[in-house]
């Protein structure tokens, strides 16, 4: 099995990206526990201004990772300090 590096970029970079359409996360556990991360790392951006490393997946299927304060998570959207916007399906894992 080949692993894939996972590119680190600035979280100004994000708007340039195009993501999948389809959700990039196998199952109903782990997109539970995706959405209790995101929760989490909203509480910790709003309440103590705190950053946590977020991993998503572009459309080419492009592993990448930026480390940002969330302000903001929607049903379908979460949004970052600075206006940047992942969808949730891209997202792949939620380092706090």
């Amino acid at each position: 099995m080949q692993v894939k590096t996972i590119t680190k970029v600035d979280k100004s970079e994000i708007a340039h990206f195009s993501f999948q359409k389809n959700e990039v996360l196998s199952g109903p556990p782990d997109r539970a526990i995706r959405l209790h991360n995101l929760n989490r790392a909203l509480r910790l951006g709003n309440g103590y201004k705190r950053s946590v490393l977020i991993q998503f997946e572009t459309v080419a299927g492009e592993p990448m990772e930026t480390e940002a304060t969330i302000w903001a998570v929607t049903e379908k959207y979460i949004m970052l300090k600075g206006g940047a916007v992942i969808p949730i399906r891209a997202i792949l894992n939620v380092v706090l």
